[in-house]
């Protein structure tokens, strides 16, 4: 399997790349597009990469370049779950400028806001600095109860070991 994640660090030195976000301006992460179109959004450089719309959400599906995270599959069942219509699909950038919310999901992040995306000169703010977007907020809180005992497990992925 090929991902992005081992050319961000020489990618935010040199900032010769085809990304939302260049490191010289600032920006605390990149979001990755496609190598063939450069339209649609692949991944975040540690993390996978959500965006919704009202009560859909998408993310983009599987293939050579996106990695299939455990927690991506977690926050995908949880928000199917709690009624959101989950696409797995290509995420364009427009749509991705346009979202109501947009959210990351990696085991060292679990859920995170992502706060604005810049794309060729154009920001787009979704959630005032500091804070997390309503539906990060309840997927983290969802996954995070369910994986410390406080929710019930109703997939079966927690296992008393002691």
């Amino acid at each position: 399997m090929q991902n992005n994640y081992l050319w961000f660090h020489v990618l935010k030195q040199t900032c010769t790349y085809k990304l939302f976000c260049c490191y010289r301006v600032l920006a605390s992460d990149v979001v990755y597009l496609d190598a063939k179109t450069d339209t649609y959004l692949e991944e975040v450089s540690s993390c996978n990469i959500f965006v919704r719309k009202g009560k859909t959400i998408k993310t983009p599906a599987l293939s050579g370049t996106i990695l299939p995270g455990v927690t991506r599959d977690s926050i995908i069942q949880l928000a199917r779950l709690h009624g959101y219509d989950v696409q797995e699909d290509k995420v364009s950038v427009t749509e991705a400028m346009e979202a109501d919310e947009v959210f990351t999901t990696g085991t060292a992040v679990v859920v995170c806001s992502v706060g604005s995306l810049t794309y060729r000169g154009e920001k787009r703010a979704y959630v005032a600095e500091g804070q997390a977007g309503s539906t990060a907020l309840e997927l983290y809180n969802a996954l995070t109860q369910l994986q410390t005992g406080q929710a019930e497990d109703p997939f079966g992925w927690v296992y008393k070991v002691c």
